[in-house]
């Protein structure tokens, strides 16, 4: 080869390299070209996460002072100012819409992240409770509301659950800002200290010789647990029966009344029966073992059955909240879920052992992906979602 050809071959080279480089790989851009803001977005609030986990851990060293009784304190001014705000947001008070009733899991969880979040923000949240309809009569209110991120919503699994069943005029997943994932789902399967069910295995078997006799029972139809429960029918080939009932306080006299056999129930709303020595749990409902419970538990996916949505928590507002606004709120949201008053209430709630963190862009991520994976479901159960529909219409 003569070294003019060599040069022209080398520079050939050096162009296709450049031009690959320019190019990237096909499918990202073609996703960055759909949603041009999804990158920044979730970069922009890991750069702020990462600062507001510095200021954390200058608190955990006692080098800033934290007293959740006070208008504000050194942690509180500290994220405040690695926080972004944007220009004359809040200026006023923010309302949450509770769709659940007072002292239950989810009302539990805004007072509790809203304490810290009013003192980083320096306005007020105020606490909308509008139970009904499973979550819909808070969610269709919010989402009637401006897009201005004076509304917020508390929401749990149940919305994607009601938005892949297709019975309502709106979109949960389609017509939200998501602004952040805080909870993960912490179900048990939970039986009487006398139940002659031992062991989950027990539960399966007594399934399979007596179809619909073995009674569980959970939070409504439609509801996550009854999903979960369609699930394990589904892939075993067996038959329960189910008993939903609104309130906690209804599906645990049930179970221990023995109207019921199994109740499919977070930890931290029947702890107290728990540790009390009335109730014991067969298996955790999703993928973790809970140690600090009793590492003895199996999980339901640890003994090789499949794990569908579970009931996580987090916060949306209706479509249009201007990005800015958005991060900002998942910011504050986040940094308060770092603080003791949170912190302590996960660990009292067992709500700790779950994580289910997700920035905005995840979180919007995750309820696609559920919303799918229900519809699939729903399909091959050939689900009749007129009971769904007659209990939201006598709610509504």
């Amino acid at each position: 080869m003569t070294k003019r050809s060599a040069l022209r071959l080398l520079l050939l080279v050096l162009a296709g390299a450049l031009v690959l480089a320019a190019c990237g790989d096909g499918e990202v851009d073609d996703a960055e070209a759909d949603d041009p803001d999804a990158d920044d977005t979730a970069s922009g609030q890991e750069e702020v996460v990462a600062e507001i986990d510095e200021v954390v851990a200058q608190m955990e060293d006692d080098e800033l002072e934290y007293d959740p009784d006070a208008d504000t304190d050194e942690v509180t001014e500290a994220l405040a100012d690695v926080i972004p705000q944007p220009e004359d947001f809040p200026a006023r008070s923010v309302e949450w819409i509770v769709p659940w009733g007072e002292g239950g899991g989810s009302d539990n969880y805004a007072r509790h992240i809203g304490q810290d979040a009013e003192r980083i923000m320096g306005e007020d949240i105020v606490y909308n409770n509008m139970p009904g309809a499973s979550g819909e009569v808070g969610l269709g209110h919010t989402l009637s509301q401006a897009p201005d991120g004076y509304t917020i919503y508390g929401a749990i699994a149940n919305q994607t659950i009601n938005d892949a069943l297709g019975i309502q005029p709106y979109s949960f997943v389609d017509e939200s800002e998501f602004i952040i994932r805080n909870q993960g789902a912490t179900e048990v399967y939970w039986v009487t200290e006398d139940s002659e069910l031992e062991t989950f295995d027990d539960m399966i078997e007594a399934a399979e010789d007596n179809p619909g006799d073995v009674i569980l029972s959970g939070s409504g139809i439609g509801s996550d647990d009854e999903f979960r429960m369609l699930s394990l029918e589904n892939e075993l080939g067996v038959e329960f029966g189910f008993v939903p009932f609104d309130g906690v306080g209804e599906r645990t006299s049930a179970l221990l009344g023995g109207d019921v056999d199994v109740l499919h129930e977070t930890f931290g709303t029947v702890a107290d029966l728990y540790e009390d020595g009335q109730i014991r749990p067969l298996a955790y409902g999703g993928d973790i073992v809970f140690e600090d419970v009793d590492p003895d538990v199996p999980s339901v996916e640890e003994l090789g059955y499949d794990v569908p949505i579970g009931r996580w928590r987090g916060v949306t507002a209706p479509e249009g909240v201007d990005q800015e606004i958005v991060d900002f709120l998942h910011n504050v949201f986040y940094a308060s879920a770092q603080l003791p008053y949170y912190t302590d209430y996960e660990v009292d709630f067992l709500q700790h052992v779950a994580g289910g963190y997700l920035n905005s862009e995840e979180f919007r991520e995750a309820a696609e992906e559920e919303r799918a994976e229900v519809e699939a479901l729903v399909e091959e159960l050939d689900y009749d979602t007129g009971a769904v529909e007659e209990e939201l219409e006598e709610d509504e």
